[in-house]
């Protein structure tokens, strides 16, 4: 049986011995400092020699640790390189997709199926992230964000420019409150997004609503929380048009007025310019180009 040291404290012992310090090892292994020193500490337990010449001011390798690092930092690139080629081989397949829960469960996974038959051989893994994608500590190849972009750092493509439309309960309409114009909306609960674009307020300005407190009612930390809301009759609500197509196509929402606000954001997909040769990013860039519903 081989005999050999913790990973952990060979990982800590080559990051100090290249970068000079554990304060720096520590930020690149995203471990506390203390972390790093017991780590090394350890190692040389371990060994039973010490690596470093210590000062209050910094570590600088022995020869013990000169001639320790030598034969280690080839180990352990030839396991970095080997992790990277079994990693390369199980998701050389896979196309990773990071949007929000809204998004994914209202517009993209209905449209997927159609990707599906066209690239069988690609397997979709949908991250629902609400938060900033790091693309070099992600399986993530694609992210799909509303707002007003491009992001010089990313190559961003516009993939649809939405609208803002109220929507409620045919139930709604059968109550004896009256809901025939958008003055009407003040004897009613308007129910809101959290998301600060999407505002009461700059509807009542687009359709001329005066007098009408435009932040009353319930708020919702989702768009399909917010849609179930208003299907269970809890109110109007004011929605991304795209996201409430398909309930508005099967009956389960209408539009009781039909004036709408352009907010000139648009969804874009957003990708990691190293991402473009990937042979799957290419086939889902291919086949969103050509879906003819956008």
């Amino acid at each position: 049986m081989r005999k050999l040291p913790p990973l952990n404290a060979l990982r800590a012992f080559e990051a100090v011995a290249r970068l000079g310090s554990a304060q720096k090892a520590s930020k690149e292994l995203h471990v506390t400092h203390g972390a790093v020193s017991r780590h090394v500490k350890q190692l040389e337990h371990w060994l039973g020699i010490t690596l470093f010449d210590r000062s209050q001011r910094n570590l600088k390798l022995n020869t013990n640790g000169n001639n320790y690092i030598q034969t280690i930092s080839a180990a352990l690139d030839l396991i970095h390189e080997g992790t990277n080629n079994i990693q390369n081989v199980k998701t050389s397949n896979m196309l990773g997709i990071a949007t929000t829960h809204s998004f994914a469960s209202k517009w993209l996974t209905e449209q997927l199926s159609n990707f599906y038959k066209q690239y069988s051989d690609v397997e979709v893994w949908l991250s629902l992230d609400q938060q900033q994608i790091n693309f070099n500590h992600t399986n993530i190849d694609i992210a799909i964000r509303m707002g007003k972009g491009p992001w010089p750092e990313y190559h961003c493509i516009p993939l649809m420019q939405d609208k803002l439309i109220t929507v409620c309960s045919p139930l709604l309409l059968k109550q004896s409150i009256k809901l025939d114009s958008p003055k009407d909306l003040a004897k009613h609960t308007l129910l809101h997004d959290q998301d600060p674009n999407i505002c009461w307020n700059l509807w009542f300005k687009e359709n001329n609503v005066l007098n009408i407190n435009p932040s009353k009612g319930p708020r919702f930390s989702s768009a399909d929380i917010l849609l179930r809301a208003a299907m269970s009759g809890q109110g109007i609500a004011l929605v991304s048009e795209k996201l409430a197509a398909q309930d508005i196509n099967e009956g389960r929402l209408i539009q009781p007025f039909s004036g709408a606000v352009n907010l000139g954001n648009y969804h874009w997909l957003v990708i990691a310019k190293n991402k473009l040769e990937n042979i799957n990013v290419k086939k889902f860039l291919i086949w969103i180009d050509n879906l003819t519903y956008k």
